[in-house]
């Protein structure tokens, strides 16, 4: 009988293992008493093959192959602990840098692929450093105390808030990106982010507002601006705004420590116009939702 044609929809193991399936034909085979080297020329295997498929059945009794153990640890715990520490202590070293420094350890013979892979077993995953801006102490300090005081404010309280802000966004993309191994959760600790400085370049300025309603009006920044120019824009774009908004006469206006927002000329336009302000800490960008707005430009720029 020709087994050819059972063998060819059989798939073969690599090099020269064999499939369960393969070793079932060998020992249907072999209790026909067919020698080795016919069941080799039927199968169309060698005859190294059949040897081995011969011995394994006399050897453990089976036609399934033996589950193989799992590869041995190349790292002790105590070598994860040291890649896992190196990494946390400067989370922009790279597995090659780890690998470099592993070579202080004489009984550690490690690859960079290794250390890779142990690094994303602990969690510390190569990702982009995040940008946010430097602050200090003292700013940290009125963010914290600026949560706190708004910790009750309701939904209701919020959506009487009219939010502001100005961005340059730039022709030519971003400065490039930089990665660090970090864990879910750990993306704006300070050894894994970029300190920034607001308005580091660009071409274009634009103010923007927007409530808990809809998006307002996206006013092109001409020229610097200065307090004059800034007052104009409000009376221009903001008033209209919430007049289309039907905020009535408690809505709240934010807008951050710029200078042009706090000078006098500005207070005394925000006094003669009855308009409330929240007071913002300084360097807190972040706490401002309309920053997901400008996500949403600096996309499509």
């Amino acid at each position: 009988m020709n087994f050819s044609m059972f063998n060819a929809n059989i798939s073969k193991g690599r090099g020269n293992t064999i499939t369960p399936n393969q070793r079932v034909l060998v020992k249907v085979l072999l209790d026909r008493n067919l020698g080795q080297v016919q069941i080799a020329k039927n199968l169309e295997l060698s005859r190294y093959t059949v040897q081995n498929a011969f011995k394994y059945i006399n050897k453990f009794g089976m036609l399934e192959n033996v589950p193989r153990a799992p590869r041995k640890r190349s790292t002790t715990e105590r070598i994860d602990r040291i890649i896992r520490r190196l990494s946390e202590g400067n989370r922009r070293l790279t597995a090659r840098d780890i690998y470099n420094e592993m070579k202080a350890y004489p009984e550690c013979s490690l690859s960079v692929r290794s250390i890779r892979r142990r690094l994303v077993e602990a969690g510390l995953n190569g990702r982009i450093v995040r940008k946010k801006p430097l602050v200090s102490l003292k700013n940290r300090r009125a963010r914290v105390a600026f949560a706190r005081e708004h910790l009750t404010w309701s939904t209701a309280d919020w959506t009487k808030v009219v939010f502001s802000d100005e961005s340059k966004f730039n022709r030519f993309g971003s400065d490039g990106k930089k990665y660090v191994r970090r864990r879910p959760g750990e993306e704006f600790m300070p050894k894994c982010t970029i300190p920034t400085i607001k308005h580091g370049g660009g071409s274009v300025m634009v103010w923007a507002a927007f409530n808990r309603n809809g998006p307002g009006p996206l006013h092109i920044v001409e020229g610097i601006m200065d307090s004059t120019s800034y007052v104009r824009i409000l009376e221009n774009n903001l008033l209209p705004y919430a007049r289309s908004q039907r905020l009535g006469r408690n809505w709240i206006f934010q807008q951050d420590n710029d200078p042009k927002h706090s000078s006098n000329a500005t207070k005394r336009w925000h006094h003669q116009k009855k308009i409330m302000n929240i007071e913002w800490p300084s360097q807190s960008p972040d706490l401002n939702p309309i920053e997901h707005l400008w996500n949403d430009v600096e996309k499509e720029v």
